[in-house]
């Protein structure tokens, strides 16, 4: 017998009892058919385990040979489970596979974006996904289900799933920062445009011109959009010796990317060395921790927010167009940054001066937005 031929066990059936009992008898297959009125064909199948145990059939064998029926039917169930294990392995593989992968990532949506290259409906299409996002043939499951805090501000979401699919995004955000090649990382220059990055809001072309600044520099910037139950704004992290950070275009509004943007620029200024385990951020929440609290202030400081406010208040919540214009000369940022401003300290209503809630996705280069 060659190696393929060795089995690790052999899948014993009620047949095999049935024969066992036939030989300490003396019987043979035609003296039980007699006995118990079966068909000789009937036995030669129960023989083979080729037809399984019924309850008639197990009471019958049950007053043949001694045994319950219970036992007849047990064997017989457990011979069922393992053959068809043995027959379906592949299958049962795969959709052990299947399942795992959506336990973690959010497929259905990740399929629309477009974020799979090979066919995840296969065993193989699964390993080879795996293989380019881990590089290991499966899901880390120990990874993904340890305390993975991310150095990010906690939620009133913060259920598995959300850790889970906060994490896959991390993977393809850290697989699309790999494809970038950049200059050697200038903390100098990245402090000369963090410090006039309101000066960036008031450009006909500031988004662009920003991020070629960044690039320069050497940070890297692309959008990745956010995951289903993630709720994430943006992130920072180090990618090859090089600070990235990601914006998610959660909310589609040039008020929304500044202040983003200026958060993670915060996070790469102050938390450089912190910037190995990633800053995952909804902004939604109120900041909790020292290094979220500290990155609000500084990007409220890049974007002149407290001048915004200071003026905003001298006028108080009648605010029209012509006031609202004053307020971004005033404080030198754009209007859609200084109403977003106003509204998220609740000296505005969101609903009012809709028509400056400009968009950003299509300010953005369309190679910077990767999916």
């Amino acid at each position: 017998m060659n190696a393929k031929e060795l089995k690790p066990f052999y899948n014993v059936g009620p047949g095999d009892f049935i024969l066992d009992f036939l030989d300490s008898f003396g019987w043979t297959q035609n003296d039980l058919a007699e006995v118990t009125g079966f068909s000789l064909k009937t036995v030669n199948l129960l023989i083979n385990n080729k037809q399984g145990i019924t309850p008639e059939t197990a009471v019958t064998l049950e007053k043949v040979f001694g045994s319950p029926a219970d036992f007849w039917i047990e064997v017989d169930a457990k011979y069922q489970i393992r053959r068809r294990e043995e027959q379906d392995s592949e299958k049962n593989e795969l959709t052990a596979r299947k399942a795992m992968l959506r336990k973690y990532m959010p497929v259905a949506e990740m399929k629309k974006k477009g974020w799979f290259l090979y066919d995840i409906n296969t065993l193989d299409g699964i390993e080879k996904e795996c293989l380019r996002i881990f590089n290991q043939k499966t899901i880390p499951e120990e990874d993904y289900n340890q305390n993975y805090k991310f150095c990010a501000r906690q939620t009133k979401f913060d259920y598995d799933y959300t850790k889970w699919y906060s994490k896959t995004w991390f993977e393809f955000a850290k697989l699309n920062a790999a494809s970038f090649e950049l200059p050697k990382y200038d903390k100098k220059k990245l402090e000369s445009i963090a410090a006039h990055l309101y000066d960036y809001t008031t450009k006909e072309n500031g988004v662009s011109e920003l991020i070629d600044d960044l690039l320069s520099c050497g940070v890297g910037f692309f959008v990745l959009s956010h995951l289903q139950k993630t709720y994430l704004d943006g992130a920072a992290f180090i990618c090859k010796n090089n600070p990235f950070v990601v914006y998610t275009c959660r909310y589609d509004r040039i008020d929304n990317f500044w202040f983003v943007v200026a958060h993670e620029i915060a996070h790469v200024l102050n938390h450089y060395d912190f910037l190995n385990e990633p800053f995952l951020d909804n902004l939604d929440e109120k900041a909790e921790n020292e290094r979220e609290k500290q990155a609000d202030f500084c990007a409220g400081r890049y974007l002149n927010q407290d001048k915004v406010i200071e003026v905003g208040q001298q006028y108080g919540k009648y605010l029209n167009a012509s006031r609202l214009n004053l307020i971004s000369e005033q404080s030198q940022v754009s209007v859609p940054v200084a109403l977003g401003m106003l509204q998220h300290f609740g000296l505005l209503d969101w609903r009012q001066f809709a028509k400056y809630k400009e968009h950003v996705k299509d300010l953005i280069p369309s190679e910077l937005v990767r999916g």
